[in-house]
């Protein structure tokens, strides 16, 4: 049960009341439940208080609160919000102060609006993404602060538009491990999986370290079955090497060679073994439209020497696909 509860059936316990004025004495759970909605009222009228950002009202529900129900599961939750809301607006005069006033916000009021507030908590807290985002809008992407940056801000407060618009502004975007993961779950949530590959599988292959957590955001099942299906299929990669979610968008092109795979500028990322195998296998499917040729040849060998696993992988998928 969350912890804005919804006020349970009144006539029920109107009922209860009208058998105490007759002189009839109703069950002990009869009295128990009027006595429990006594409870929600009370909490539920702080909690609608503090979403309608009524401190004055706020305050003074929580004190007939605390003076029906000092034992109250959700009190110190609710003396927090109310604090936490009065002191506000915590400073965001630069990236640093940002970062300071999330933390705030994370430790103290996030923790307190879940346990008040159950799946409300979610509105509750919106606004205040809202201001932090607003507040890092004047400021420049600062890689020593990204959590105080726009984008990300924006993610939090459900304005999935205006994150993708943030991450964007951020100079060369395509080869920032922040802006990417902005830009993949951003566009995600705006316009679907379709719209997101490209940051996706760019971050894979530049901050591979970032990208199972970016994947979790995202919670697309598709995505989920195809990282488990690479994780599987590629055994020789340490499950603990947390450079290994480099491989998958290699994995992604041998699997599924008819979805269109656009992972930017390959010349701009580092020349690891894992984009140099991408490469490979994109130019071996290209090659693969024309037929047999030396060229493919050249090419199958080079994917080989690159990496001896992802070819073997590779020419299994060839050769079911050829039977």
């Amino acid at each position: 049960m969350d912890g804005h509860v919804e006020i349970r059936d009144l006539r029920q316990h109107s009922y209860s009341k009208f058998h105490v004025m007759n002189g009839q004495i109703p069950a002990a759970g009869q009295l128990d439940l009027f006595l429990h909605s006594r409870a929600v009222v009370l909490a539920n009228d702080v909690v609608s208080a503090l979403l309608a950002r009524d401190l004055v009202r706020a305050a003074e529900c929580l004190d007939r609160l605390c003076a029906e129900e000092p034992g109250h599961h959700a009190r110190k939750a609710l003396e927090t919000l109310c604090h936490e809301l009065d002191e506000r607006p915590f400073p965001c005069a630069n990236p640093a102060q940002i970062a300071d006033a999330i933390r705030r916000l994370e430790a103290s009021l996030l923790p307190a609006a879940t346990a008040a507030m159950g799946d409300k908590a979610t509105e509750f807290l919106r606004p205040l993404w809202r201001d932090l985002a607003q507040a890092a809008s004047a400021h420049a992407y600062d890689a020593a602060f990204p959590e105080s940056y726009g984008a990300g801000l924006y993610l939090r407060c459900g304005d999935a538009e205006a994150a993708v618009a943030s991450a964007l502004a951020i100079a060369q975007h395509d080869d920032n491990v922040d802006a990417l993961h902005w830009l993949a779950v951003a566009r995600y949530r705006v316009d679907g999986l379709d719209a997101c590959p490209m940051p996706l599988m760019r971050l894979a292959l530049l901050g591979p370290e970032r990208f199972p957590g970016t994947l979790q955001e995202i919670d697309d099942p598709l995505l989920n079955r195809d990282w488990d299906a690479f994780q599987a299929t590629c055994h020789w990669l340490d499950p603990e090497d947390r450079s290994a979610g480099a491989w998958f968008p290699t994995w992604h092109l041998i699997e599924h060679p008819g979805t269109p795979m656009d992972c930017g500028d390959l010349a701009t990322l580092p020349a690891t073994r894992a984009v140099q195998s991408f490469g490979a296998i994109a130019r071996l499917l290209k090659l693969e439209k024309h037929g047999y040729s030396t060229s493919l040849i050249s090419a199958r060998r080079k994917l080989r020497d690159l990496d001896p696993d992802m070819f073997d992988l590779y020419m299994a998928r060839r050769n079911v696909g050829h039977r």
